[in-house]
């Protein structure tokens, strides 16, 4: 007779043995069913995102106002709005202003790829007969972009329903991470007392532990995230605006801080948009803010980075393209930012259970 060990093992194999096959057998269907959990999951992860940045506030607050709870959060949420507020009164119209110049001066980038291809490479005979076709091919991209970017009023449903609801998930995450910050203590102790009526107790200390660790993962890498972001992009505002003299020097600078919180393929996203636009009228300054910015990047992987994020994270190279491409695809901007610290967290105790598994035996 089979014991309840050997009856649960099994239960388990022919459970993921049926998931791999759906997996296999219809994979779209799989995605799909993913895409709409972590689309159900996304308020929770925003207010658990904005939590843990506004909880340091509120601890301030707490400590020097010495008032209620309630009165902290709404102080933070106030400052926190206040400079979101300042931030998009400037990013806004020079966004705008950017994207009108960059359609403006879209015949201007075709001129100028033109001329480079006719002086550099049409003088080759090898490519004489492939020339023409390159140019068409790039006149097509650039007049397909400028289409693009003039006929978005084409799908302004689209992209007001996508806007609104981003905008609920947010309101959401708010109304949650409120309720968060309010009873977070009280969360905790009954989460404790629900967790040791349900299980054992050394069962329990280990998911405490977990969630510990989570916290101490989650809140020292965004924390200092953010403020490696905010140095990189300040020193990029300051850099283009009063060294290279390049308009819109501010907008930037707000993109190298929105992509340098992206591991890896930030940084590169961040540099296209000023080197870009800055080469077809000066190709020379270009090339120097490219060299600037990539100064600035050694800069931030081996001084600040380190100084202000630390290595806590532990993670390959490898593992951590994967996790954003992961984080970034099933849960979006959000899954990009919090993508890093979940796999950091995910790789602790991966490593902990093969070593218990290797080793714990022996010891």
């Amino acid at each position: 007779m089979l014991s309840k060990k050997y009856i649960k093992n099994y239960i388990v194999i022919a459970v993921i043995s049926i998931l791999i096959y759906k997996i296999i057998d219809n994979p779209r269907i799989f995605l799909n069913g993913i895409g709409s959990i972590a689309k159900f999951f996304c308020p929770f992860l925003i207010a658990i995102f904005l939590s843990l940045i506004i909880n340091p506030l509120v601890m301030f607050f707490e400590r020097h106002l010495h008032t209620r709870r309630m009165l902290n959060i709404l102080f933070a949420y106030v400052i926190i709005v206040a400079v979101v507020f300042m931030i998009f009164k400037i990013i806004v119209p020079a966004t705008i202003n950017t994207l009108t110049n960059l359609i403006h001066d879209v015949p201007n980038y075709v001129d100028f790829v033109n001329r480079t291809l006719e002086d550099k490479v049409a003088q080759e005979q090898f490519f004489e007969a492939t020339l023409p076709r390159i140019q068409d091919s790039l006149n097509n991209f650039l007049s397909n972009g400028l289409y693009t970017l003039t006929n978005i009023s084409s799908n302004l449903a689209a992209y007001i329903f996508s806007i609104a609801s981003v905008m609920l998930d947010t309101i959401m995450g708010i109304i949650l991470s409120i309720y968060i910050l309010a009873d977070k203590e009280k969360l905790a102790v009954n989460f404790k007392r629900l967790m040791y009526a349900c299980f054992t107790k050394d069962r329990t200390d280990r998911t405490v532990e977990f969630f510990l660790t989570a916290h101490d993962i989650f809140y020292h890498y965004l924390l200092g995230t953010f403020i490696e972001a905010s140095i990189v992009g300040i020193i990029v505002f300051l850099g283009l605006q009063f060294v290279f003299k390049v308009d819109n020097a501010f907008f930037f600078g707000f993109v190298a801080f929105i992509t340098d919180m992206i591991p890896y393929f930030g940084p590169f996203i961040g540099a296209f948009f000023p080197i870009a636009m800055t080469l077809v009228y000066s190709p020379v300054k270009a090339f120097w803010i490219a060299v600037f910015i990539l100064i600035l990047q050694q800069v931030d992987g081996n001084i600040i980075g380190p100084k202000v994020v630390g290595n806590k994270v532990g993670l390959s190279p490898l593992c951590i393209i994967t996790a954003v491409l992961v984080g970034g695809g099933m849960f979006g901007v959000v899954g990009l930012f919090l993508s890093i610290p979940t796999a950091a967290l995910l790789n602790i105790y991966l490593k902990n259970f093969i070593d218990k598994r290797l080793f714990g035996e022996k010891n």
